[in-house]
């Protein structure tokens, strides 16, 4: 390696941060503020002041412009599945335009702690990148830059704390240091102005209050972690927070994800969620924000939920992922007990507070018929939301090894991570997902049967796709998992309408059409559609929204009608008359729920014999029939905050086909409640 030249007259070390990513109509919703190496940079320049200059970047095009403006002397990339691919593409252009002369260090989830992932990585996955850090950023890549301001042509020559590197073909360690840097020692990237750049644009905000999960989960990057909890200073969690607010103020359809792995596991977090719900007051904003809070319900978690309220895109959030004893072992985790989840239903039910649960289908032990008792459950627990997703595996987490892929059998497809796809410096590239297909507990054709019940899992208990008709199904001891299964499986002797048949049909052929068995046809598949739109991304490639959007809002001619002639078939002539008009009157009822998007119209105020107001209240356990009443008139409404929110929206994606509209919507409007009317008896109002 040479030694640390002059750049541009200054003998300041040169150091660039990438947390790149995709531009294109669809990754909006995805792009987020580069927290990440924001932190690092903070930390390097409090560290070494004048000694380095900083620069952050998520753009490609911007990143490589700068570099053949002022070459770098050290680069700092994080990685991540969504990115990977574009990285190796900025790691090769580096080293064709500085050759031995920049320093690359990659860090991020991916990075393994496991010794034989480390060396694969920096021989088969980034084989021109000088080292990578197995840690927390801060402290090894500091490390790093330590050794290049002291003697460049030395960095590789002992092992670096943090840090991993190869010598003559073999894995130098360093020293693991964990996850355990003071954080009270950390300043703030957002307050120091280093984010700046990023906050007058289109990210999404990210803010962390503290770091480590506790938990061993071996489907998740932070599983393989060990480290101690902590937590920044709370008068700087504050100061953060107020200056995000204020730079969002203009664009309140943005979200605030705060990015510690277990919000609401320290005792403090009831002061941050006091602080988020002051700057909401103070600022209106934000209006919506994302956490993933402690995977036990405690007092403290129970107080954030209560203090958020309505801004908790959520509510309260139990993600159990499997209830399978063996799937719980081989994964590394222990699920709170069915006590604790009734005594959490029950405590939400009385603060009518929004109840989620998070299930993930394919790992190992789970079977499908296992795994639909645990959907059916999960209703029958009165969960408002059940949010399921199928496995994928990447680098960095526990199930990707090798040995672990052997002993259960994991077999995958690849499929296109979102639309994160396109040609950066005349290369074309894509970032793919690794699905579970089959394991040793069940088959492929299975994963495609529940692929449609994922389907109509997140249409109806996320997005509210006439939850109203189906929890009346529920209510008439019908599973609704076989309703879904008939209603994804029509019988083709039947007389159903053309555009029944057609969206099913292009559903089924979309589930298998994302899936390839190598990398190399999923990216020859993206290189084709970016080709025939002009050099531009196609639809959406996220299925069950994209799909579930068309249900919701350009499928109307033939749901209702459809609904109905599952349901009587179901019934078997069992249907009574009053049930089938009550039946009718929930289609009714979703439909004029649903807020208009497009231009703002007053609905028809519903009369009804039924107290659906308070059904909904107590999550649809009571008997609807006991809930008769005289007869009232239902009002839908939209509250100042919506009307800002949604505003918001529409201001900066009308633009898009209906079919990319409506899919946005239901990304970037959050909580998607927001998406639906509030509902009033004219006479009495009270509310949902």
């Amino acid at each position: 390696m040479t030694a640390l030249v002059k750049r541009n007259g200054k003998r300041r070390l040169n150091v660039m941060f990438g947390d790149f990513c995709y531009y294109n109509r669809h990754t909006l919703v995805a792009r987020y503020t580069p927290l990440g190496i924001g932190m690092i940079a903070q930390y390097a320049k409090q560290k070494y002041g004048n000694d380095i200059e900083v620069s952050l970047y998520k753009n490609v095009e911007k990143f490589l412009d700068k570099v053949k403006e002022n070459p770098p002397d050290v680069v700092g990339l994080s990685v991540y599945y969504w990115n990977l691919n574009l990285n190796q593409i900025v790691v090769n252009k580096l080293r064709e335009m500085l050759g031995e002369q920049v320093i690359i260090v990659l860090g991020g989830p991916c990075i393994d702690t496991d010794e034989n992932e480390q060396y694969r990585y920096l021989t088969k996955v980034f084989p021109k990148v000088d080292a990578i850090v197995t840690n927390e950023g801060e402290l090894g890549f500091s490390n790093v830059i330590g050794k290049a301001l002291e003697n460049r042509k030395s960095i590789f020559n002992t092992q670096i704390e943090g840090v991993s590197f190869l010598s003559e073909n073999k894995l130098v360690k360093g020293l693991q240091i964990g996850l355990t840097l003071d954080l009270t020692t950390m300043g703030s990237p957002y307050l120091s102005g280093l984010m700046d750049e990023f906050m007058h644009s289109d990210y999404q905000p990210l803010i962390q209050t503290s770091r480590f999960c506790p938990y061993t989960c071996a489907f998740c990057v932070s599983g393989k972690n060990r480290g101690k909890l902590r937590g920044y200073p709370i008068e700087q969690v504050e100061e953060e927070l107020r200056y995000v607010s204020k730079k969002y103020v203009d664009r309140p359809h943005h979200t605030i994800y705060l990015a510690d792995e277990n919000f609401g596991i320290l005792k403090r977090d009831v002061e941050v969620a006091k602080i988020i719900r002051k700057c909401n007051e103070d600022y209106n904003y934000p209006q919506s924000v994302f956490f993933y809070n402690d995977k036990r319900f405690t007092e403290t978690s129970r107080s954030v939920i209560e203090i958020l309220g309505h801004l908790n895109q959520y509510g309260m959030c139990l993600a159990l992922q499997t209830e399978d004893p063996n799937t719980l072992k081989a994964i590394n985790r222990r699920n709170v007990t069915p006590e604790h989840i009734d005594d959490a239903m029950a405590w939400a039910r009385e603060r009518n507070i929004t109840t989620t649960t998070e299930l993930i289908f394919g790992m190992p032990f789970e079977t499908k018929d296992g795994f639909i008792s645990l959907l059916n459950r999960s209703l029958d627990r009165g969960f408002d939301k059940v949010v399921v997703n199928n496995l994928f595996i990447m680098d960095g987490i526990e199930l990707n090894r090798p040995e672990t892929r052997k002993k259960y059998g994991i077999k995958t497809k690849y499929r296109l991570v979102g639309t994160n796809y396109g040609s950066y410096d005349n290369t074309f590239t894509a970032e793919h997902e690794e699905v579970v297909v089959s394991t040793n507990a069940f088959s492929y054709e299975e994963y495609l049967e529940l692929r449609s019940l994922n389907l109509m899992f997140l249409g109806v208990f996320t997005l509210d796709f006439h939850k109203w008709f189906f929890q009346f199904v529920r209510s008439q001891n019908i599973s609704l998992s076989n309703f879904f299964s008939r209603f994804m499986n029509p019988d083709r002797k039947a007389n159903w309408p053309d555009g029944y048949i057609q969206f099913v049909d292009d559903f089924r052929a979309a589930a298998e059409g994302e899936l390839f068995d190598t990398r190399e046809e999923m990216v020859n598949k993206a290189k084709e559609i970016f080709a025939a739109n002009g050099n531009d991304v196609g639809n959406p490639t996220r299925l069950n929204g994209f799909f579930s959007s068309r249900l919701i809002y350009l499928e109307n001619n033939w749901v209702g009608k459809v609904l109905m002639l599952h349901l009587k078939e179901i019934m078997d002539g069992k249907l009574s008359i009053e049930n089938e008009d009550l039946a009718k009157s929930m289609i009714i009822l979703g439909e004029r729920e649903r807020v208009n998007l497009r231009e703002t119209d007053e609905k028809e105020p519903l009369n009804i014999s039924y107290d659906v107001i308070t059904w909904k209240k107590h999550k649809f356990k009571k008997s609807l029939s006991a809930l008769k009443m005289s007869q009232k008139s239902i009002k839908f409404s939209v509250n100042n905050n919506q009307a800002t929110v949604i505003r918001s929206f529409i201001k900066k994606f009308s633009s898009l086909p209906d079919t990319e509209y409506y899919f946005s919507a239901q990304q970037n409007i959050q909580p998607v409640d927001s998406l639906l009317h509030h509902l009033t008896y004219i006479d009495n109002q009270l509310r949902t």
